[in-house]
C-alpha cells in the first residue's frame, strides 16, 4: 500500500473517530444543520487549499495567499462602494488576484530565490498595500455580493459549498487529465529531469501560480460575500491553514505526489476538529494547540522522499 493511500486511510479513521466521539458527547454535532454549518465554514479554506494543492504537487508554495485574498477582496469592496457594477467589481477582484499569482510565478521561474522567500516578501508587500489603501478601516456592506453568495443556497446547500464542490471536481480533472496538471507532478518529482524531457518548467510554474491566484480571487469573493464586509486583514492565516490542510491530506512539501482527495480530507479534519472543540466548550487557544499537533504528526508520518 502506498504512503499516500495509507495516510488517507488513517485520516479517514481519525475523521470517523471525531464524528463518533463528538456525537456521543454532544448529539447536536450530528444534526444536518451543523454539518451544513461546517461545510460553509470550510468552503473558503477549501478553495484556498485547492490552489495550494496545485502548487505543492509541483514542489512550490505561496505564502502570500492570505494577503492577496485581503487585497483583492478590499479592492472589490471599494469598487462596489463607489457604485461600480457587481460583475465588473468581481472581474477586477479575480484579475488582481490572478495577476499577482502570475507575478509570483514569474519571480519563481527566474529561480533566483526559493519560492518560500519570494512569496514571503510578496506577503508583506501585498499586506502593506491593503493596509495603505484601506487606512485600516473595514468596508461594511458588500451589497449585491452578499445577496449573490452570502445568503443564497441550492437545494438547501449554501452556494459557497457548491462553489467549493465544483472547483474540487475541476481541479481533480485538471491534475489527472490536463497536460499542465501532469507536468505539475513531473516537476515536483524531478524538476531537472522534467526540463531535460522538454517541459518548459518556467512557463508551467507561471501558469500554476496564476491558477492559484485565480482560486484566491474566488475565495476572496466568497469570504467577503459571507461576511458582507471587506477587511484589510481578512485573509490572515489562510496561507498557513491552506498548506496545513494539503500536507495533512498527504501531499508532501517537496511535491511529486498527492491530490485533491487528500486535501478534501485535510480540510474536513480541520473543520471537524474546530467545530467539535467548540461544541465541547474548549477554548480557541487550545484549539490551535490541537490543530498544530495534528499537522506535526501528519508531516512526521509522511515518510521521506
Amino acid at each position: 500500500m502506498s504512503i499516500e493511500l495509507r495516510g488517507r486511510n488513517v485520516l479517514l479513521l481519525v475523521l470517523v473517530a471525531i464524528v463518533v466521539i463528538t456525537g456521543v458527547v454532544n448529539p447536536r454535532f450530528l444534526s444536518v444543520q451543523n454539518f451544513l454549518n461546517i461545510l460553509l465554514q470550510i468552503s473558503v479554506l477549501g478553495i484556498v487549499s485547492l490552489g495550494a494543492t496545485v502548487l505543492l504537487v509541483s514542489g512550490n508554495l505561496d505564502l502570500s495567499v492570505g494577503s492577496l485574498l485581503s487585497l483583492s477582496a478590499y479592492i472589490a469592496g471599494m469598487m462596489l462602494l463607489r457604485g461600480v457594477s457587481l460583475p465588473l467589481a468581481m472581474l477586477v477582484c479575480l484579475s488582481v488576484a490572478t495577476f499577482f499569482g502570475f507575478f509570483n510565478g514569474f519571480l519563481t521561474a527566474l529561480e533566483r530565490a526559493h519560492p518560500f522567500i519570494i512569496t514571503l516578501g510578496m506577503m508583506t508587500f501585498l499586506q502593506g498595500i491593503a493596509v495603505v489603501i484601506s487606512r485600516g478601516s473595514p468596508i461594511n456592506g458588500m451589497g449585491g455580493l452578499y445577496e449573490l453568495i452570502g445568503i443564497r443556497s441550492i437545494f438547501r446547500v449554501p452556494l459557497p459549498v457548491v462553489l467549493f464542490g465544483g472547483l474540487f471536481v475541476l481541479t481533480h480533472f485538471f491534475l489527472r487529465n490536463f497536460p499542465l496538471g501532469r507536468y505539475a507532478y513531473a516537476i515536483g518529482g524531478n524538476q531537472e529531469a522534467s526540463r531535460l524531457s522538454g517541459i518548459r518548467v518556467g512557463r508551467v510554474k507561471m501558469a500554476l501560480y496564476a491558477m492559484n491566484g485565480l482560486f484566491v480571487g474566488i475565495a476572496a469573493l466568497v469570504l467577503s460575500g459571507i461576511l458582507d464586509s471587506a477587511l484589510p486583514t481578512m485573509g490572515t492565516g489562510y496561507e498557513l491553514r491552506g498548506i496545513a490542510a494539503v500536507v495533512i491530506g498527504g501531499t508532501p512539501l517537496f511535491g511529486g505526489r498527492g491530490g485533491v482527495w487528500g486535501t478534501l480530507l485535510g480540510v474536513f479534519l480541520l473543520g471537524l476538529v474546530s467545530n467539535s472543540l467548540n461544541l465541547m466548550g474548549i477554548s480557541a487557544n487550545f484549539q490551535n494547540v490541537v490543530l498544530g499537533a495534528i499537522m506535526v504528526i501528519a508531516v512526521m508520518f509522511q515518510g521521506s522522499r
